[in-house]
């Protein structure tokens, strides 16, 4: 029970992290790189 306990808690956070992560990416952002893609010289993939 206690194993599904955590199993559950881990999937809720990496859930978040990824939601997140694409509300971002909707934004227009790229958080890999900072969000400036103007100096990263397209190394994440902004371009």
């Amino acid at each position: 029970m206690g194993t599904f306990i955590v199993v559950l808690i881990l999937v809720a956070i990496v859930g978040g992290i990824i939601r997140s992560m694409v509300k971002a990416h909707k934004r227009g952002e790229h958080p890999a790189c900072g969000g400036d893609c103007g100096h990263c010289g397209g190394s994440c993939g902004c371009h």
